[in-house]
């Protein structure tokens, strides 16, 4: 156990650790300037006492002239937190816990902890802030150990073998060998972002749809396509169906959805297009043109297809199965 250490002492000690949390590599003049020391002798001496009551390792570059954290120890960062970063850690507790369901119960305990640790003002306010966060958005189920399994093979660069149930075509499950690259959030549900040599279109897997994975040892890995990594990946999705942008489409939008529509970013490539008489024209390249004419459906009778013509053939092909189906 470490010995009795003064307040003065602590609090640097805790200015220290924080420094180097936030900057890999840190020169003396910068140690010394950042945490207040006096001399650099009483900092040669706190890296000494951090070293032998706590195990914390700080190492020292001759080439670079930079000091580095290689290990924490057991040293516990003393983290005095604003009201803002208060509410934002909240917040983000109870998103952790709405879209990632199987740790809702850790994210719940760790809320717990926290505001007992809080004036019960600023406690409640984080609690209004936290469920006002995820109101009315749903979120689909995922197995945990599949999510899990997924989320170490994407760390460790391996590969899987999954059992993969598509919405399309005869609903049977099918095994596929995929190659890890990365999950993300997108239209209330997690995606895995992989490749697949004998599928090489298809990239995008939706997880609640595995219903079971297995590591595959021995076969090489798959980097993903150059100048490509999972955020360009991600947002190039109108709603989920992620990829390169091949589909240019123009659609007018009429008030007064207009005015919703403009405040909001639905691609990244959009462009926004004012018109005298209130309505906008919303431009952009998508990799998939069937989730644009779902969007539209759902914005009827305010969105209209402009270009390309394939745009309002496949929304009166959609239009005709509904009222066939109706």
């Amino acid at each position: 156990m470490p010995r009795d250490v003064s307040s003065v002492r602590l609090s640097r000690l805790n200015r220290l650790m924080m420094l180097f949390y936030r900057y890999p590599r840190v020169s003396r003049e910068d140690i010394l300037e950042g945490v207040g020391y006096a001399s650099g002798r009483t900092f040669e001496r706190d890296a000494e006492f951090l070293r032998d009551e706590y195990g914390v390792e700080i190492a020292y570059s001759r080439e670079t002239r930079l000091y580095s954290l290689c290990s924490r120890g057991t040293f516990i960062l003393n983290c005095t937190m604003g009201e803002k970063e208060v509410l934002a850690l909240s917040a983000g507790l109870c998103m952790a816990g709405h879209f990632l369901p199987h740790l809702r119960e850790e994210a719940a305990e760790l809320w717990s902890k926290l505001k007992a640790l809080l004036p019960e003002e600023l406690a409640q306010q984080g609690d209004a802030l936290g469920c006002s966060a995820v109101v009315a958005l749903p979120v689909s189920t995922i197995d945990p150990v599949v999510f899990e399994t997924i989320l170490d093979a994407c760390r460790t660069a391996s590969t899987l073998e999954i059992d993969y149930t598509s919405p399309y075509g005869d609903g049977a499950s099918r095994a596929h060998v995929v190659y890890p690259w990365g999950v993300f959030f997108q239209a209330h549900a997690w995606y895995l972002w992989a490749g697949n040599v004998k599928y090489p279109d298809t990239g995008t897997y939706r997880i609640s749809r595995i219903g079971s994975v297995r590591p595959v040892p021995g076969i090489p890995r798959i980097d993903p396509p150059e100048g490509e990594d999972l955020r360009s990946y991600a947002s190039s999705a109108w709603y989920a169906c992620a990829g390169k942008a091949c589909a240019p489409v123009g659609i007018k939008v009429l008030p007064p959805l207009s005015r919703v529509v403009a405040e909001t970013v639905w691609h990244p490539s959009q462009r926004v297009e004012e018109c005298e008489d209130g309505s906008i024209i919303l431009r952009a390249s998508v990799p998939d043109m069937g989730e644009v004419v779902r969007w539209m459906l759902a914005s009827a009778p305010y969105a209209l297809p402009l270009e390309p013509p394939e745009l309002r053939e496949r929304l009166l092909q959609t239009m005709e199965r509904l009222k066939e189906a109706l």
